[in-house]
């Protein structure tokens, strides 16, 4: 059972699939109106696709941290890893657990729900930004550490979440769990084929 679960999805994700899903709905409506029943709804199939799609990119994608390790759901796959497996976390390219035990890929698991911005954002990163991380006497910051990024935000909730288990000494320990999320492709491997039957049958 775990205690203190924290939830982290970035807003612009909310925003991206509202604005997808308002378009294909808006599409497959004027579909129904400027052509029928029958066309709107192989229209309807196909929107359902493409708005299962958006799903799976922007809103399925999450992290979950709580007292005892942290879970990162990606698109197509789940990893659950204690906290005591966590050798370091990263914000190259995301934010990323690296693991002692070589979990994930080579001892790696990123998190696409935070994904960190292209090397010129260090460019505009404000000198307020550096207070309270830490940084030696460089004075400077892998892009991906600027609290203005998600990586960054979930980068320093996952260290606040470590060094708490660290200070604690919690006793608690979950067993590292890693699951590939094969019902996404199924399903939408389903609705694509149905999708092709409509239009077969349209045409």
């Amino acid at each position: 059972m775990v205690k203190n679960r924290e939830t982290f999805r970035p807003a612009s994700a909310l925003v991206f699939a509202g604005a997808a899903f308002f378009m294909v709905s808006a599409m497959v409506y004027l579909q129904f109106a400027d052509y029928g029943l029958t066309s709107g709804l192989v229209a309807g199939i196909w929107g359902i696709f493409v708005a299962s799609l958006f799903f799976q990119i922007f809103l399925y994608p999450r992290i979950n941290f709580f007292d005892e390790g942290i879970e990162i759901i990606n698109p197509l796959s789940r990893h659950l890893i204690g906290w005591h497996e966590v050798e370091s976390i990263d914000t190259r390219y995301t934010m990323s657990i690296v693991t002692e035990s070589d979990r994930g890929k080579n001892g790696r698991v990123h998190a696409f729900a935070a994904p960190a911005p292209g090397r010129y954002h260090s460019r505009s990163i404000h000198r307020s930004e550096l207070r309270g991380l830490n940084l030696g006497d460089s004075g400077t910051i892998r892009a991906g550490e600027s609290p203005r990024t998600q990586s960054g935000i979930a980068a320093a909730i996952a260290r606040s979440k470590l060094e708490e288990f660290k200070r604690f000494d919690t006793p608690e320990r979950i067993a590292y769990r890693y699951e590939f999320n094969h019902g996404a492709i199924i399903a939408h491997l389903a609705i694509a084929a149905i999708g092709v039957v409509a239009l077969v049958f349209h045409g």
